[in-house]
């Protein structure tokens, strides 16, 4: 059951690497990459880069915390392909995690074994988690971020009427005014807040796409005539170095960025679980993303029913339909709306269940219900039956932050790790979106409604994650709205043409996605001449994390490898499905930037 319950709580199962030995803080920032050994089998950075990029003349600088998982073969192999960086989502999910966790399953899913090996980089965007400074609202004071969870969970949800909206509004302000004295106190290590944006993310990429280029190069020039004519004859095959990329979730919104801003370094692009990045920057935000959720959650009573009570524990021997277990489940939940339930969770902590939790459950089972949905059918249906709650207990208090006796550890206790929350988040897609800061209740009760129409599961996380924006202090210093095209891309199998693309990009996408829907996919790809689109027969969020597929990874794969993309739309089936016997050991077990704090606040 432990296991189980680290699945539902999004915690990693597959990293054996303990970030705890590595200390990112023992190594100097450099302008240029100097590599170290780190986390037993991989290699860690710190590239100081302009905190300011509008300005050159601003002497102030960020460090970025930058992972590599080295290629299967040397450099100078006529096999390696070079870089492919990634970014995991959020806004300020960890590179350095996701690498940890995933990187070498996706560098398993990128080469062609014998053809092209890469080495995969990703990073701690500025702001995020092993780069510093680090955006933190409240520095040093775990204790004030955990009441303020306490008081939003004893808020409830928005739909309350306009003075549990007015409450909310009050609250969120009283967050943007922390945020606002530790950014002008410098408690964060100087201004930092304004300088967190997509733009300026997108072009810290440019920058280590350089310094890749320029540590390769000298570390050829120390190296024999072979290895320095094989880089002499790649450079002398393109203009300038290109991003080699696979974004995810949010990721592909930085991809969008990035190549409506320097379509001149593409060089191949993978955008998986693509978000509508027209509605997340010019918008009122965040309206576009739940459209296919509620049919992700229907999926597990649908699939339940055909599974039979054998492989899913909702389901019952007498159910004539779906219908059956639809209708006792929801009426439950309808019970804990009208009713909610307390008991003592495993840390000794009163709390309480409400219907809101169920649906908040079912909202992160859906992120991955390969993993997900034959655990929570185990745990819904214990609960309903009275047994086992303080699993579902564990679960609720978890989000509300640690138990408050953790947070003060005296001098026999392992001091906590420091949570700094999701701010850079909200700095990211705060900075990012439309201006909401002068909306009023009406408009946010508006806003509440369009999301319930959306998503009857998800409506109350996606508005809460919008919501944090209603009083935010903080203007970015460098605002993109678009649009987010790119030229046509450079001729197949030729020399890529100067200020272009040397590809076209290549947008991939589940069937049903619960936050980053089909249709976003075909806009997005609708935008880029030439791109592809490949829909994964799956049910979760992202192609890469919801199934294994050697359909997709094939064509990734290649695409990689020749620049070339399906002709329009291709449709790959995954390799097993929903309540398969084994089939979660194909799919990555890790998705910590993926989940905040136990249930997803991001994409």
């Amino acid at each position: 059951m432990r296991l189980q319950h680290q699945l539902l709580l999004g915690l990693s199962t597959s990293v054996t690497a303990d970030p705890n030995r590595f200390q990112w803080d023992a190594i100097n920032a450099t302008a240029d990459l100097q590599y170290h050994d780190c986390y037993t089998a991989f290699k860690c950075a710190r590239l100081k880069l302009p905190l300011n990029w509008k300005n050159s003349s601003d002497p102030r600088t960020v460090s970025i915390a930058v992972i590599k998982v080295p290629a299967k073969v040397h450099d100078h192999d006529p096999t390696f392909g070079g870089a492919v960086f990634t970014n995991p989502g959020g806004p300020g999910g960890s590179g350095v995690s996701l690498v940890l966790g995933s990187g070498r399953k996706l560098q398993d899913w990128v080469d062609t074994p014998g053809k092209k090996h890469f080495e995969i980089i990703s990073f701690d965007p500025r702001g995020v988690g092993n780069s510093r400074p680090v955006a933190d609202c409240y520095p040093g004071d775990v204790l004030a971020r955990d009441a303020s969870r306490l008081e939003t969970r004893g808020l409830g949800g928005l739909d309350g009427g306009p003075g549990k909206m007015a409450y909310g509004l009050a609250m969120a302000d009283g967050f943007g005014k922390m945020c606002e004295l530790a950014d002008g106190q410098g408690l964060n290590g100087g201004e930092l807040f304004e300088y967190l944006g997509t733009p300026n993310v997108a072009r810290d990429m440019v920058e280590m796409v350089d310094k890749v280029d320029e540590l390769r190069e000298k570390e050829a020039s120390g190296q024999d005539d072979e290895m320095r004519t094989e880089l002499k004859k790649r450079d002398s095959e393109d203009d300038v170095p290109r991003l080699q990329y696979v974004g995810f979730s949010y990721g592909t919104i930085l991809g969008n960025y990035f190549s409506a801003l320097f379509p001149e370094r593409i060089g191949r692009i993978v955008l998986d679980g693509v978000c509508n990045t027209d509605d997340y920057s010019n918008g009122p935000g965040w309206l576009t993303n739940t459209v296919d959720a509620d049919a992700v959650v229907d999926k597990l009573f649908t699939t339940c029913f055909t599974a039979g009570p054998q492989a899913c524990a909702l389901a019952r021997s007498s159910d004539k339909s779906a219908s059956d277990i639809r209708t006792r489940f929801w009426a439950w939940v309808e019970q804990l709306d009208e009713a909610p339930i307390s008991g003592i969770s495993p840390s000794g902590g009163a709390v309480v269940l409400t219907g809101s939790d169920i649906r908040l459950l079912l909202a992160l089972g859906a992120y991955s219900p390969i993993l997900a949905y034959p655990v929570t059918a185990q745990l819904l249906d214990s609960a309903m039956k009275g047994e086992n709650v303080e699993i579902l207990l564990s679960m609720v208090e978890a989000t509300t932050g640690r138990p408050l006796e953790n947070a003060c550890p005296v001098s026999n206790q392992t001091v906590p790790p420091t949570d700094r929350g999701t701010d850079a988040q909200h700095a990211v897609l705060c900075g990012d979106g439309e201006d909401i800061t002068s909306k009023n209740v009406t408009w946010w009760q508006s806003y509440v409604d369009k999301q319930i129409s959306t998503s009857s599961v998800f409506w109350g996380l996606w508005t809460n994650v919008r919501f944090q924006c209603s009083r935010w202090r903080f203007r970015a210093n460098w605002i993109f709205k678009g649009p987010y095209t790119t030229p046509e891309p450079s001729k197949l199998g030729e020399k890529p043409t100067k200020g272009k693309p040397a590809a076209p990009l290549l947008f991939l996408t589940n069937r049903l996605d619960p936050v980053t829907p089909l249709s976003a996919a075909r806009a997005m790809a609708k935008n880029h001449p030439g791109a592809g689109v490949v829909i994964q027969e799956s049910l979760g969020h992202c192609a890469f994390a919801a199934a294994s597929s050697q359909c997709t990874k094939k064509i990734v794969a290649e695409y990689l490898d020749t620049g070339k993309v399906p002709d329009g739309e291709a449709t790959c089936e995954a390799d097993c499905g929903l309540w398969d016997a084994g089939c979660m050991t194909g799919v990555s077990e890790t998705r910590p930037s993926w989940y905040k704090r136990n249930f997803p606040l991001g994409i």
